[in-house]
């Protein structure tokens, strides 16, 4: 069988033991709606995570990680004042929760905001009990 003969349906006959992962990539589907975000990837084991946050405070800001899920919260709807009145607004300031998936390894390092950006750094730190062993052969 050839790779482009592949199926999603040929997985667990394949990979026995990810059904959780594919589970959880099938049932995901992609997020693109607000806030607008950004990942990168910093060095060979680091993640930065940009979300577009423009007018938000640091206080209605909540980020957490458990059990492999980093949970990005925007806590506090955005309020004008009844003498505003927008020709355009473009910017929402609705609440929001933003979810991503992460490796088993990876830790959350720290946060801070920059020009209307939340930054999230994240690292992947795997024990030394899980890292390759290597021998050397005679």
């Amino acid at each position: 069988m050839n790779a482009q003969q592949l199926s999603m349906a040929d997985l667990p006959r394949m990979f026995l033991g990810f059904d959780r992962m594919q589970n959880d990539f099938l049932n995901h589907g992609l997020d693109t709606s607000y806030p607008r975000y950004n990942v990168i990837k910093v060095g060979e084991t680091g993640y930065l995570i940009e979300l577009a946050v423009p007018g938000w405070d640091k206080k209605d800001l909540e980020i957490s990680l458990h059990k492999n899920v980093l949970t990005i919260k925007g806590t506090r709807k955005q309020t004008t004042s009844d003498t505003e009145v927008y020709l355009h607004k473009g910017l929402s300031g609705k609440c929001f929760t933003k979810t991503f998936t992460v490796g088993e390894y990876i830790e959350l390092d720290n946060a801070c905001m920059e020009r209307g950006l939340l930054c999230i750094h994240l690292e992947e730190r795997i024990p030394e009990a899980n890292q390759p062993k290597y021998v050397t052969i005679n």
